[in-house]
């Protein structure tokens, strides 16, 4: 196949002739020799003659008939070809109706997913408006920060908790008559109020000064102060609770003086481990502060929470948009897998047919070959005459005697119609082929349009 049309195979099959056709067998049988000896003592064929002589003509009329069966068979092997090669050419195929009915699956997804993804959107829509408005109400002109994950920071604030509890109890162990037990039930609930303090001073005091609003403000201030009291009152109180059990050299330590602290009291602190746990209970609630101002949540109050919202509703309608696109995108595949099926059911049916032809170009040859190997023997034995009247003869021979003898039958008729149908059947292929390629890509821009017309609605 060259350029896009079918010829037979480029190679020759040699074949002897039949039995009693080969140059020496038509020689026995006519008696070339003789006859030809016999011509040229008449001195026939004459020297202005043209036509062949009798000899010859009886060797074309014997060849003729043999080759008379070759080309029926030839025939009927052209004619079989054309038969089977009509039976197996690709049969066309409707490209259409897969895509008909996926652009009719696809309306019907989109119009079963119209309200969910209207609502998506406009909540998203919402939360971003609403995340804007507190933007501009609060005069912020920076994106929220906060952690992903409030687990490592709730750790590092149990961690400083473990800390301090375990520090202290140490401290107050040393000096109460309950032992390190007593000691340790002192400090983990100094380091649990003295953490859970410092955690409130932060988020509810701390994030409130910097509000856009004085009455929040105000009321941060407030908070702030208060709590910082509490925590401060804890921590001197705790601390001249051990200067005075350190006092009492291990004797019973009397709650009720004990409760009797004064704001002044610190001025009395005579113990360094006083002076430490004082200072530790500082440095724990200040770390406590920290974290509750900026360790769980954005500084400025409810903007995180504002920020979270929208990006939850940002990311709910992205995986919405995600799953909704896969319902739209299945009868986009399911056309494309029916379209490429029938593609593909063309070309085995066009696969079949090229065999099919090789198998008859093969047998063709073969049948070609026999003929030719009879046009071989003729065109011998009319040579095998003609040499043996010129040295015979005693005049010059005939003009016509070196021209080539005429072939025994007609020339050799390939496959050309078989050809024509091989060439129809790659040219349907291709039509197929640009059929498909066009259907799919119609469809992908139909699922296109549809996604963006959704998006679109829903936007306005």
């Amino acid at each position: 196949m060259d350029g896009g049309q079918t010829q037979a195979p480029g190679f020759r099959t040699t074949v002897k002739p039949p039995p009693g056709m080969s140059s020496s067998a038509l020689d026995k049988r006519l008696g070339l020799r003789k006859r030809a000896r016999e011509d040229a003592a008449r001195n026939l064929p004459r020297q202005d003659a043209a036509d062949l002589s009798a000899a010859e003509l009886a060797v074309i009329d014997v060849v003729a008939a043999e080759r008379a069966r070759v080309d029926q068979a030839r025939n009927l092997a052209k004619a079989e070809a054309e038969r089977r090669l009509r039976a197996l050419a690709p049969e066309p195929q409707d490209f259409s109706g897969p895509a008909l009915d996926a652009r009719l699956a696809l309306k019907q997804a989109a119009g079963r997913l119209a309200q969910d993804w209207g609502e998506m959107a406009a909540r998203a829509a919402q939360t971003r408006a609403e995340l804007a408005s507190f933007k501009d109400a609060n005069c912020l002109r920076r994106a929220a920060h906060y952690p992903r994950s409030t687990i490592l920071q709730a750790g590092l604030l149990l961690l400083a908790a473990v800390f301090e509890s375990l520090f202290s109890a140490a401290l107050f162990a040393e000096d109460d008559a309950r032992g390190l037990l007593g000691g340790a039930i002192t400090a983990i609930g100094l380091s649990g109020a003295n953490v859970t303090l410092g955690f409130l001073a932060g988020f509810l005091g701390l994030r409130y000064l910097q509000h856009v609003r004085w009455p929040a403000r105000a009321l941060g201030a407030l908070a702030f102060g208060a709590i910082a009291f509490l925590a401060l009152m804890l921590n001197m109180f705790a601390a001249d609770w051990r200067d005075r059990i350190a006092a009492a050299n291990g004797g019973q330590v009397d709650f009720g003086d004990a409760a009797n602290f004064h704001l002044w009291a610190l001025l009395q602190l005579s113990t360094p481990q006083a002076i430490i746990l004082l200072m530790l209970g500082a440095g724990v609630w200040v770390f406590a502060a920290l974290k509750g101002y900026s360790g769980f949540d954005d500084p400025y109050p409810d903007f995180g929470k504002m920020d979270r919202a929208a990006v939850a509703a940002s990311e709910a309608l992205s995986e919405f948009r995600a799953d909704a696109r896969e319902h739209l995108e299945k009868p986009i595949d399911e056309a494309k897998q029916a379209l490429a099926a029938r593609v593909e059911k063309m070309r085995a049916e066009f696969a079949a047919m090229n065999k099919a032809y090789d198998e008859a170009a093969l047998k063709m040859e073969t049948l070609d070959a026999q003929a030719r190997a009879l046009d071989d023997a003729a065109a011998a034995a009319v040579h095998l005459y003609r040499q043996e009247n010129v040295l015979a003869r005693a005049t010059p021979a005939p003009a016509y005697f070196s021209a080539p003898p005429p072939a025994a039958g007609p020339s050799l008729d390939p496959l050309q119609d078989c050809a024509q149908m091989i060439d129809g059947a790659r040219a349907r292929l291709s039509d197929a082929q640009t059929q498909s390629a066009q259907a799919q890509e119609s469809l992908l821009a139909e699922l296109e349009n549809t996604t963006k017309q959704l998006d679109s609605a829903n936007a306005a």
